[in-house]
């Protein structure tokens, strides 16, 4: 009796979707795989019978990288990967990890409101009677003025 893992292997293969398979899941990991400042300029867009094609956002990147070759087949050695190509191209980030280090940067790129942008808030919301409604239109209010 077969196993399922290798009679999926076997119809991804026949079917000639194994490499797409094998790099989404690469896509997955690449920020696991590769720590900062590296997984933010580089990213995985195609593979074929072992060879990945990595987007690079820079062309000072891409200089830097054929230093970096045998160690990146090296980490990717799991995924089958015994070559590797460069190319500049668009570069995926992930979102920030931790939702407080987001709203940090937010913070600080935003502007202050001024005290007049207060009251003009606070009188446009005066009338509205519902507490929750209230608070929601004044947050969107600020926000727009930031």
């Amino acid at each position: 009796m077969k196993k399922v893992g290798s009679l999926l292997y076997s119809i991804f293969r026949n079917l000639g979707i194994e490499d797409k398979i094998k790099l989404s899941s690469m896509q997955e990991e690449w920020h696991n795989l590769f720590t900062e400042p590296l997984s933010l300029h580089i990213y995985p867009v195609d593979m074929k019978d072992g060879e990945l094609i990595i987007n690079v956002d820079s062309p000072a990147w891409l200089g830097q990288l054929k230093f970096f070759k045998q160690d990146i087949i090296k980490k990717l050695h799991a995924y089958n990967i015994n070559s590797v190509k460069f190319k500049h191209g668009r570069v995926y980030q992930k979102k920030t990890r931790n939702p407080e280090s987001y709203s940090e940067l937010r913070a600080k790129k935003s502007k202050p409101i001024s005290d007049s942008d207060l009251e003009w808030i606070d009188q446009t919301i005066s009338n509205i009677q519902d507490t929750d409604l209230k608070e929601s239109i004044k947050k969107t209010i600020e926000k727009s003025l930031r």
